[in-house]
């Protein structure tokens, strides 16, 4: 296992379900730490690292959010059950049945499945509806007495690691969202550490997208930069009965997104577009309106008197469930084309 697939595999299995990315901050810092020239942490858990020239006048930010969807603990059951809120856009249709980690107020991790009636005791017409989160627990096994003295209301709680690779190139796991595009800032930093730049470059594992893009709004304003490339995932439709004509055609294997909304620039875009061309880096182009606003770009983009921003992204299926899956040519392309989108700016 070499270093790249190292660290991606530790971001992956480290929790840091939104307000909590303590764990995952400390990964990608002790990976990127030798090659950036500064790092530092805010207050709002943003965690920034910096390479290029230092007395540039012009500053690229190139961001991922680190945060995944989880749940907090909400209530304890007389028996000891845990019920929880969701922290982001959990899929309940796939989560009873899930192995999770309840991160402990005694900073030990509790293992846990969510747990639900049995079908053999639910109606017919009840078999058929999406669970209600109030219908679901999670039992750590414990006994009543050992949960109140170990757990509290508002730990966190997370899917269990489950990283594995499908096939040659494909991998799958809980939190890809976003956790492969902080791989894309993480090897691009460090791929740029090695040239020499006419530009400040700073690369942000950005905290609690998942609930408002707060992490973005508060880096941005820090930073404020010239220019300003998001990462995240966005909707793969090669999966059956999910029509090309409604949401376009993104396939997994076939490249970066470049998205071409309005949370992207269309300058910005257009020279994206234009350098992958001319260096033969794989890509696929999205207008898909449905993600308008939902992401950290739409966000950035109006920070102090407004950035050049760029939402790349990586084709994910099954989004926001314990089980997405990219591909890691997608994310080799994201990384050639912003290293080759700064080399360009920086000659400007």
């Amino acid at each position: 296992m070499n270093k790249q697939t190292q660290f991606l595999t530790q971001l992956l299995q480290a929790p840091s379900v939104s307000g909590y990315e303590d764990e995952a901050a400390k990964v990608f810092l002790n990976y990127v730490e030798p090659f950036a020239y500064l790092t530092e942490v805010d207050v709002l858990n943003n965690t920034y690292a910096y390479v290029g020239n230092p007395k540039a006048q012009t500053t690229v930010m190139v961001e991922a959010h680190i945060d995944e969807i989880g749940f907090q603990v909400l209530y304890i059951s007389k028996e000891g059950f845990l019920y929880v809120r969701k922290n982001g856009g959990v899929d309940l249709c796939c989560i009873p049945g899930s192995q999770v980690q309840v991160l402990a107020n005694d900073g030990t991790v509790i293992p846990g499945v969510i747990g639900k009636k049995p079908i053999h005791l639910i109606s017919a017409d009840d078999r058929k509806k999406a669970p209600e989160l109030d219908a679901l627990w999670v039992d750590t096994g414990l006994s009543e007495q050992e949960v109140r003295q170990r757990i509290s209301v508002g730990d966190p709680v997370c899917f269990a690691p489950n990283v594995m690779m499908l096939g040659e190139h494909k991998i799958t796991s809980k939190g890809l969202d976003d956790k492969i595009g902080v791989y894309v800032v993480a090897e691009t930093l460090r791929r740029l550490s090695r040239k020499k730049l006419n530009v400040k470059v700073c690369g942000v594992a950005s905290s609690q997208e998942e609930v408002g893009c707060r992490g973005a709004v508060v880096g941005s304003a820090k930073l404020d930069p010239d220019y300003a490339i998001s990462l995240d995932v966005t909707f793969a439709t090669d999966v059956p009965d999910c029509q090309a004509r409604k949401h376009g055609e993104i396939v997994l294997g076939k490249g970066v997104v470049i998205t071409k909304h309005l949370d992207s620039h269309r300058k910005f875009a257009q020279m994206a577009q234009k350098v992958a061309q001319e260096h033969m880096i794989l890509h696929q182009l999205s207008a898909n309106n449905s993600a308008t606003g939902g992401t950290n770009a739409s966000k950035i983009q109006l920070s102090n008197k407004g950035v050049r921003s760029l939402l790349l992204s990586i084709p994910n299926r099954y989004m926001h469930t314990p089980a997405e899956v990219c591909d890691m040519r997608d994310v080799d392309a994201a990384v050639e084309l912003i290293v080759a989108m700064v080399e360009g700016l920086s000659k400007c």
